[in-house]
């Protein structure tokens, strides 16, 4: 059962990694697109960023708003 599974599994895999050997030639750079968000150019025209950026713009926009409401944690 083992053997006949193996000998049906790894031509389709032997095709599956022929397809994707064809994808990246016949694409225009060679390249699958970039995954990661920080460097994938459509995300970052959506203003969607990776989580540390995310983070440094939002404690940003809060020390902004704290100085102009001239909020401190003494304040509270």
């Amino acid at each position: 059962m083992f053997i006949k599974l193996l000998l049906l599994s790894l031509p389709l895999l032997a095709f599956a990694f022929l397809g994707f050997a064809v994808t990246i030639i016949l694409k225009k750079n060679g390249e699958f697109p970039e995954t990661r968000v920080g460097h994938n150019k459509t995300m970052r025209k959506r203003k969607i960023f990776c989580y540390n950026t995310q983070q440094r713009i939002i404690d940003k926009n809060i020390k902004k708003s704290n100085q102009k409401n001239n909020l401190t944690c003494g304040a509270c």
